[in-house]
């Protein structure tokens, strides 16, 4: 709507920001259980570890939380830039996941923020990633894993959906958009990649909080 105005980019990153600043994790675990996830297990404020420190309830609360406020990240963005809004409200949504200014900028890994904008770009490559997601959980019972691999693909299908249209601006900005997303989900796993080299990574077992 206002993509030919400098403030409009400003204004739509802004807004994605503070927007995926509100932390779900955060948020259920001080509602619900009076207490912060950060004090538990890997510390990390995702749905992960929520699941494993509280249960099913909370994790889907947290997961729809944190997919929603996506979505409505990028809406905004996408109303302000247009279509380029994917991109700016997606990276600004997940930066202000993994560094929310509400928080003292501890925050989580990103993951469900990178599955809502993968939706927001294209539906098709969300329901792949999601069969790549859950397949691989299914077998090696590592969510690690699953986001990393998730991420790794996410690029990959995006220019093979739109390679055709590069030069344009558009599909280069998908394109970038999820490298980005590999690139800042691998970085924020970094430790996770680690204990998965040392062969410490935890992993569900099928015993874990209803």
């Amino acid at each position: 709507m206002f993509a030919d105005k400098s403030w409009a980019w400003l204004l739509a990153f802004a807004a994605a920001y503070f927007l995926g600043a509100l932390n779900g994790a955060i948020t259920v675990s001080r509602f619900f259980n009076n207490d912060d996830v950060r004090r538990h297990g890997s510390g990390n404020a995702g749905t992960t570890n929520v699941l494993r420190t509280y249960g099913k309830k909370e994790a889907a609360l947290t997961l729809g939380f944190d997919f929603l406020k996506t979505v409505a990240a990028i809406l905004i963005a996408e109303w302000l830039v247009g279509r380029f809004g994917v991109a700016v409200g997606g990276v600004g949504a997940t930066i202000g996941h993994a560094f929310p200014v509400y928080y003292g900028f501890k925050g989580g890994k990103a993951a469900v923020c990178s599955a809502a904008s993968m939706l927001m770009l294209d539906w098709r490559i969300f329901l792949i990633i999601a069969a790549i997601f859950f397949g691989s959980f299914f077998i090696k019972r590592t969510a690690s894993i699953s986001t990393l691999l998730s991420a790794f693909v996410f690029p990959i299908l995006t220019w093979l959906f739109y390679h055709h249209e590069l030069p344009e601006p558009l599909a280069v900005s998908y394109v970038a958009f999820a490298v980005y997303i590999l690139v800042f989900v691998t970085w924020l796993h970094r430790g996770n990649i680690k204990r998965l080299l040392s062969g410490t990574e935890s992993s569900f077992s099928g015993r874990d909080k209803k």
